[in-house]
């Protein structure tokens, strides 16, 4: 936002912290509030005299006059100040000795007014501030009201403030000004988005031009938007990238006058007004639709008034009408139509397709020509005369009406440049002023100094620059003179001595004349003398080229070294070294080229059997040998040993066919899932063999430092860099490895520069970047193997969940030592991805194949079922089988939990190991690097793995160790406060795939232990006694005669008994097996648990727990086990479980399938309820749904009409409850 549009707005305030406004507000005492401040108030404010003032100027016609001539003397002068193109004359001011005595003492009396910045002067009016005008109230009063304020008793905490914004939009015609478009009222709880939502906008009607003819054509839907308020974008968070990042994204390529610019935390709908320190008449700004900018201007902030409406906020105040465009035809009037296509509009594609073409005649050709239309079955007709004439005639209406656009286009632009060119003269007039004033400055200064030198010193000063030009210009004359005579007889020179085979001395004549060639820039001789140079040494590179392959060949050190030294005259070193290079890697090159592998090959070779990576270990040894003679050579020949080895090795890798990228990608598509093994074990060989070749890039170095040391590689011409090849380095955020510390290793000084490691690793950067998808696919492939394999029968289906548990983990931990080995630490997030994701695909393959009608063991059944102590529970010998199988799973579930903890632990102690070695590599041990080589470092810091997400998972990771150290290296008698809460745990996803498998082992015990009470209940709704006749509640009317009988509650039914007794019996049987550490396990994920209860139980059997010695050995924090939970904690769970899920089953199935209800069976199904809630209250069980069946059951029918007849809102239970007694109409 400019100063300009800034300009156009008062003086923003201060920034106003609105919760702080209102509790200030609210702190006002009551007894401040009363009717005289006011007053006085409004006397000390009262502006009547200057009213009457005012009124009395303005009714004397002179005063009148006197002032209007002035008004119009001051807008004549500024119209001739602003608009100097026309030829107006100025208007003189009338002299003040002819003015009446009244009209000079007004006058004097303005003059004399002190607000001096409101004065304009008459002679030179350069500039004008505009200030937009001053927001009025809406509703005023017919006259001023005295009326007292309210107290602020009416003012709470929940009190908001009402905030009115202006909106405004760029004006069509002026981009510098603004127009007011809209003003709403908002309360300071409503946010940023609800602004958002209420502003009026022409772009959110326009309509998508993807509709078809005759579809509803809607508004494209809104995309979202940026809000600026002060150094903060709020974006709309619909997705990732939002408004706000694409504009901080766009800010990032301006590279001049950017704002400085953050991201906020919160959305628009997250971010309420009330968090905002905004400012009165301070613009901020909104961005959507791609260009629509709107200014946001808060007018006033005051607190919400009791006459105020209570709700209906965002309020719109005000909307200015847009402005219709012109039509195109007449571009007079607005527009009444919008048609797209039309083809007698200027902007249709017929017109812009005219710039294509050269020739008109073409172009008219192509447009009247219809041949495209025709069939290729059916020859191309010949145009009518009639549909050739429709064609021209509307051609000449669309050239009309674009000449048209295309003048009125031309009458704006002409008007534009009109307005802008006097302030263009005064602008040229202005900088031509100060451009003379500053030059007689500058010759009063210059003539100040000639004044202050003698003539003598003058005179001699000017003879010493006259004496001094004359020798340049003579030593250039002898020198220009040599040049040509040296140039004359260049080429007859060279010639013969190549004929002669004096090569070095026709190198360094040409050296010399190359030298030369610097005193013929910008000159006509330039050109041909640099072709002729240029010729001369091809032929000497020539003449040299197959004597130069001989003696490489030959490995002959001293005439390749006499060699190098001509292509270094002549300036041809790279030449050389491709020269070099080409000819001592022919042999690895051709290894290479012409192996045929077994596991690289499409389709693959059936003759050769030999693998990639057995392969690479002997290519990898004839190259370290190729090198290792090459660093007895290299040195001999070149003055830049190390470098020429780097280009060398670099050189050679690049010229390999099928590149080694290529291979690699033919080996994964060869092995598949399987490809992370091989591709570990072709990274350990390079790796093995640049560890090798850096020993000998090291050696190579120090044994050539001497010769650089004492001077005698100074004759030789500098080193070329054009054989070097330059990356370009984006470093990473985090870990930047030294980045910041200088460089003191030698061994970092050796290969600093060196490239050609990097050139090395560069084909495995993208598979390492793949790792998560990779280490994937190789653990769901094992995964298939394992689950491939069960094949063990249901009665093991217990032990065989624990063994695969075995063999899952026993996958999972070799891929902690892959990770390291393929990444070195940097896949650590994708590693625990892959690993969180096979953990769950195992755990939901059991979970989808538990069996709820499991058979156990012909030995456990019969003597499960031959148990005395339970011999009065109505249990199956399948039952107990089933529940004996729920159970085992159910313990098995735990013994899975607890080793996916100590896997957790030992993932995460792997994950500390990880970020102590990239803490050192970072700050402590500069030099140390992450990888074996450097240049795999550097490759992994500035790929997509050294990711925020890497720093965020190896930071929290690190500060949990050190805290668990800390605590338990303290002494016992140091209090160190406990962590807010248990680590965040590394294998989500996996965690709740157990609990979702203990979850399902829970509702299938469930149903075993409860399958004799439903099947108890499963004829309860068909009982004859739910239709008996008479009314227990009904009075019988008796005579004296007839003996009084007293009348007796209703017993419960036989099933409700039964039931009961089943409900009793249970606490037995948890007194059995409450000792077993699989029913205490994930009792948060028991059917309708109470998550508050069983929290409160479980703190409680923790704080009686006893502690721990502070000086025991270090333990995971992940893998320790809980403390174990009390018996009785348990029992009251499963018990509260198992009792709503049977009384739910009985509300929600059983009692809905009652047919109907007399009053005689409501009364019975009332006593079984009663005695049905009573019993499951003894086991600590409270079921509100049952209290309503009890409470409408024992309603009698009068009653329950009414109840029914008058109730609003009828629940569930009533409507079921009516249905049967025949309450409903």
């Amino acid at each position: 936002m400019n100063a300009s549009i800034e300009s156009l707005f008062g003086p923003p305030s201060e920034p106003i912290d609105i919760p702080a406004f209102i509790q200030a507000a609210i702190a006002i005492p009551n007894d401040e509030y009363n009717v005289e401040k006011p007053l006085s108030i409004a006397a000390e404010c009262d502006v009547s005299d200057i009213r009457d003032n005012l009124f009395k100027t303005w009714n004397n016609p002179r005063l009148s006059a006197h002032l209007s001539i002035n008004h119009d003397q001051l807008l004549m002068t500024l119209n001739s100040t602003t608009k100097a193109a026309r030829n107006k004359r100025k208007a003189q001011p009338q002299d003040s000795l002819d003015l009446p005595p009244d009209v000079v003492a007004l006058q004097n009396h303005l003059d004399a007014v002190k607000l001096s910045s409101w004065k304009i002067s008459d002679q030179n009016v350069l500039t004008q501030v505009v200030r937009m005008v001053l927001n009025l109230p809406f509703i005023r009063p017919n006259s001023p009201q005295k009326v007292a304020p309210e107290p602020s008793a009416h003012l709470s905490e929940d009190t908001n403030a009402i905030i009115t914004v202006t909106v405004y939009i760029r004006s069509t015609w002026s981009p510098g000004h603004l127009n007011r478009s809209s003003q709403h009222a908002l309360l300071s709880s409503q946010t940023l988005g609800d602004l958002f939502r209420v502003i009026p906008c022409i772009s959110n009607e326009i309509i998508s031009n993807d509709a078809q003819d005759g579809d509803a054509q809607e508004p494209i839907q809104s995309e979202g938007c940026a809000v600026c308020v002060g150094d903060t974008v709020y974006g709309d968070g619909y997705c990732q990238e939002d408004y706000a990042q694409k504009l901080l994204n766009h800010l990032q390529t301006v590279s001049k006058d950017k704002p400085d610019l953050t991201k906020a935390p919160t959305t628009i709908f997250e971010t309420p007004l009330s968090s905002l320190k905004l400012q009165v008449n301070q613009p901020y700004w909104l961005l959507h639709k791609g260009n629509c900018e709107h200014f946001l201007v808060v007018d006033q902030i005051r607190l919400q008034h009791t006459s105020d409406l209570s709700s209906g906020y965002a309020l719109t105040l005000q909307i200015t009408p847009s402005l219709l465009d012109l039509c195109r035809a007449c571009a007079k009037v607005p527009a009444a139509f919008s048609i797209i296509g039309d083809i007698r509009l200027g902007e249709t594609e017929v017109v812009s397709s005219l710039e294509q073409y050269s020739e008109v005649v073409s172009w008219i050709n192509d447009v009247l020509d219809t041949s495209e239309e025709s069939d290729e079955a059916n020859p191309p007709a010949p145009t009518e005369l009639t549909e050739l004439d429709e064609r021209i005639t509307q051609l000449l209406a669309t050239l009309d009406i674009a000449c048209e656009d295309t003048s009125s286009q031309l009458e704006r632009t002409i008007d534009d440049v009109s307005r802008s060119v006097p302030r263009l003269t005064y602008d040229l007039h202005f900088m031509k002023d100060s451009a003379i004033t500053l030059q007689v400055s500058l010759e009063k200064v210059l003539q100040k100094s000639k004044d202050a030198v003698p003539d003598s010193t003058n005179a001699a000063l000017e003879h010493l620059r006259h004496l001094d030009m004359i020798k340049e210009r003579m030593e250039a004359t002898r020198d220009a003179l040599k040049e040509a005579e040296s140039w004359s007889s260049l080429e007859l020179e060279v010639t013969s001595l190549l004929g002669e085979r004096n090569y070095a001395k026709a190198a360094e004549r040409l050296s010399e004349a190359s030298r030369s060639m610097v005193v013929f820039h910008n000159t006509p001789e330039y050109e041909p003398r640099r072709n002729l140079m240029v010729s001369l040494q091809n032929q000497l590179e020539a003449s040299l080229s197959s004597a130069l392959v001989a003696a490489i060949n030959s490995q002959d050190v001293t005439l390749c070294r006499d060699y190098f030294s001509i292509f270094s005259h002549i300036q041809r070193e790279s030449e050389f070294r491709n020269y070099y290079n080409a000819s001592r890697r022919g042999s690895v090159v051709a290894l290479w080229n012409d192996v045929s592998l077994a596991d690289c090959e499409s389709p693959p070779s059936v003759t050769s059997s030999e693998p990639f990576t057995e392969f690479l270990l002997r290519f990898y040894t004839a190259f370290l040998s190729l090198i290792n003679s090459e660093r007895v050579s290299i040195p001999a020949i070149f003055p830049d040993p190390a470098f020429t080895l780097s280009a060398f090795i670099s050189s050679t890798l690049s010229s390999l066919q099928p590149t080694f990228s290529q291979r690699l990608s033919s080996l994964t598509s060869h092995y598949g899932e399987a490809t992370l093994s091989h591709l570990i074990t072709a990274l350990r060989a390079t790796e093995e063999f640049a560890a090798s070749v850096e020993k000998v890039v090291e050696k190579l170095t120090i044994a050539s430092s001497p010769s650089a040391l004492d001077g005698s590689a100074h004759d030789a011409p500098p080193i070329p860099r054009s054989h070097a090849r330059r990356r370009s380095i984006r470093m990473s955020i985090s870990w930047r490895a030294g980045a910041n510390l200088p460089s003191t290793s030698s061994k970092a000084l050796l290969s600093e520069g060196l490239e050609w490691d990097q050139e090395l690793f560069q084909p495995f950067l993208e598979f390492q970047t793949d790792y998560g998808s990779l280490e994937r696919r190789l653990l769901d492939s094992a995964l298939h193997k394992i689950i491939s394999s069960d094949q063990i029968p249901d009665a093991d289906r217990a032990r065989l969940l624990r063994e695969r548990a075995v063999d899952v983990i026993a996958v999972a931990e070799e891929s902690l030592a892959r990770c390291t080995a393929f990444t070195h630490g940097y896949g650590s997030v994708g590693l625990v991805f892959a690993l969180d994701n096979f953990f769950q695909s195992f755990i939901d393959v059991w979970t989808a194949d538990v069996r709820l009608e499991t058979r156990n063991s012909s030995s456990q059944s019969k003597h499960l079922s031959s148990t005395d102590d339970f011999s009065d529970m109505d249990y199956s010998p399948q039952d107990w089988s089933d529940f004996q199988l729920s159970l085992h799973l159910l313990s098995s579930a735990r013994a899975v939990y607890e080793r996916l903890l100590v896997f957790e632990a030992k993932l995460r102690s792997n994950l500390v190991q990880t970020a102590i070695r990239f803490r050192l590599a970072h700050g402590d041990l500069p030099h140390s690097s992450i990888a074996p080589s450097r240049g795999e470092s550097q490759l992994l810091e500035q790929s997509t793995l050294n990711s925020a997400d890497l720093h965020a998972l190896l930071t929290s990771v690190e500060a949990e160790a050190q805290f668990r150290e800390s605590t338990l290296s303290s002494p016992r008698h140091t209090q160190i406060p406990a962590p807010t809460g248990s680590p965040e745990s590394l294998l989500v996803e996996g965690r709740k795939a157990v609990f979702t498998f203990a979850n399902s082992c829970q509702v299938a015990l469930q149903g075993t232990i409860l399958s004799p009470l439903r099947k108890y209940l499963a004829t309860y709704a068909s009982l004859p006694l739910w239709n008996a006749p008479g009314d227990p509640k009904a009075k019988r009317t008796t005579t004296a005669n007839d003996l009084q009988m007293p009348t007796f509650s209703l017993s419960p039914s036989d099933t409700v008994q039964r039931v009961a007794e089943g409900l009793l019996n249970l606490p037995r049987l948890f007194e059995v097996y409450a000792d077993d550490d699989a029913l205490a396990f994930s009792l948060h994920t028991l059917p309708h648990v109470d998550t508050e209860t069983l929290k409160g139980l479980t703190e409680q059997t923790s704080s009686e727990a006893p502690l721990q010695p502070a000086h025991m050995r270090r333990s995971s924090l992940s893998g320790a086990k809980s403390a174990p939970l009390d018996p009785d904690t348990v029992s009251s769970a499963w018990l509260s479980s198992l009792g709503h899920s049977l009384l739910e089953h009985l509300t929600t199935t059983i009692l809905p399938s009652i047919p109907s209800l007399s009053p005689a069976g409501a009364a019975q199904l009332t006593s079984d309820l009663e005695y049905l809630s009573n019993i499951v209250r003894a086991i600590n069980v409270e079921f509100q749904e049952l209290d309503r069946w009890k409470e409408l059951t024992a309603l009698d029918d009068d009653e329950g009409r009414q109840r029914f007849s008058e109730t609003q809102d009828i629940d569930h239970v009533l409507r079921i409850v009516g249905r049967l007694r025949r309450w409903e109409r």
